[in-house]
This record gives C-alpha cells, sequence and structure tokens, in this order.
C-alpha cells in the first residue's frame, strides 16, 4: 500500500512537472476593471472594431487554404482581428479569421478569401450563439470561463489603451500552454468609430514596437453574449 502511495505521488509530481500550474501573469498591470466606464460618446458599441491582415502560408498550408492554394497558386491568405468592447471596458478579441475555414460555428454556403467572407463568418459565429441546436449554442458560447482572448480597455481623452491575455506556454518546448501572458496596444481616436493602434507591448519580454494600424467599426445585430470575465472572478485579480 505504500509503494502505491509513493507512485502516486511521484506520478502527480511528473504530471505538474511537465504541464505546470496555470498562472495568470501581470496582474498588477492591469487596468482597474472594478470602476472603468467607457462614455459612449467616445466609441461606439453595438458591433466591433476591425483591422485588415494578409498572411503568406508556408509550403505546407492547413486545409482548406491547401486546397485553394492548390486550385489558384495564391498563399496570400486576408484575415481579420477583430475587437468587441463593451461599456465596462470588457473586451473581447477574436483574431485570424478568415473567409476560407470551415469554422464549427460558422458554416457557410461559399468560402471565398476576401474580407467580406471574414466579416460573414463572423457574423455566423454571433448567430451560432444563440442556436436552438444545443450542442451548437454550447460550443459557440465564445469558452466564458477562458481568459484566453479577455482583456480590458480604457479611455482617456482621445487616448485608447486595450489589454488583452494570450495564453502561452510557460517553458516553450518543455510544457503545455499553462500561462496567461499580457498584451497592450495604444493609440489614438479619430472619431467614435475608429482608431489608431500607435504601440504594442508584451509585458512578458517587457518589449514595446511601434505600430500604425487602423481598426474601423462594423456594426451588428448582435454581441458576444458574455459576462465581464474580470468583474466575475474580481477575487482572482486582487
Amino acid at each position: 500500500m505504500r509503494n502505491r502511495h509513493i507512485l502516486l505521488i511521484l506520478a502527480i509530481s511528473f504530471i505538474l512537472t511537465s504541464c505546470g500550474i496555470f498562472k495568470t501573469h501581470h496582474k498588477k498591470e492591469l487596468i482597474d476593471f472594478e470602476n472603468n466606464l467607457i462614455s459612449s460618446q467616445s466609441i461606439k458599441f453595438q458591433g466591433y472594431y476591425f483591422t485588415e491582415l494578409e498572411w503568406e502560408y508556408g509550403e505546407y498550408p492547413p486545409y482548406p487554404i491547401d486546397e485553394y492554394y492548390k486550385k489558384t497558386g495564391i498563399k496570400k491568405i486576408k484575415h481579420l482581428s477583430i475587437f468587441f468592447i463593451y461599456e465596462d471596458g470588457f473586451v473581447l478579441n477574436i483574431s485570424g479569421i478568415n473567409g476560407l475555414s470551415h469554422y464549427y460555428c460558422a458554416r457557410k454556403e461559399a468560402y471565398e478569401n476576401t474580407y467580406e467572407s471574414a466579416h460573414k463568418t463572423i457574423e455566423l459565429m454571433l448567430e451560432s450563439q444563440n442556436s436552438e441546436i444545443k450542442q451548437i449554442k454550447r460550443n459557440c458560447r465564445f469558452r466564458p470561463d477562458d481568459i484566453n482572448n479577455k482583456g480590458l480597455a480604457k479611455i482617456n481623452g482621445d487616448s485608447i489603451k486595450i489589454q488583452f491575455y494570450r495564453i502561452e506556454s510557460q517553458n516553450p518546448g518543455k510544457d503545455s500552454f499553462n500561462s496567461a501572458y499580457l498584451h497592450e496596444i495604444n493609440g489614438i481616436i479619430k472619431n467614435d468609430s475608429s482608431f489608431v493602434i500607435k504601440s504594442k507591448t508584451q509585458f512578458r519580454y517587457n518589449k514595446t514596437k511601434s505600430e500604425n494600424r487602423l481598426f474601423k467599426f462594423r456594426q451588428t445585430k448582435q454581441k458576444p453574449n458574455i459576462e465581464n470575465y474580470f468583474k466575475k472572478r474580481k477575487n482572482q485579480f486582487k
């Protein structure tokens, strides 16, 4: 019996060592989420802010991009990175959305390498969260209990700061994705429906680099039905 206990302890120790205990970093750098209302005169809320990106895939692109490449010879794929911003300062980031991939929560009749097709994907993702099919509704809720891609925004005059967490490996090559690291972008609000990002900071590496990327507003009928992750778990961030 004693030997079994020893083996169990060793097994648990091995799992914790190899996988690591999940950790949320940079809590002290977070925007004050308990008292952080954003005025509707600063920006619009009923939709999302997006920027247009184009990525070129390597020799072995994933399906269905590989099929598209075989047909067209094009490896540059149009993507969107978007932010949903809420009046209480909560932010949801969705990045890397394209119009070709067959997302579970956004099944379409036509898949195209266009920004408009990528916007259609987002529209269908929003519709899926209210699906009458229980399995789809359950799996397309924008992961409310997952800190990944959740963040906060703060506006001061014409300046905007957006922070968001990314789940990454604490020890690359040695463990799983077991840590949440904070990222921050800072920019200038042009008007109530656009802002320009001027810098991006990775707190993990204490690095800031210059940016010059425009985010524009797109109105939607609905937004992700999700609570403010930080207010819901405020004791976790004290």
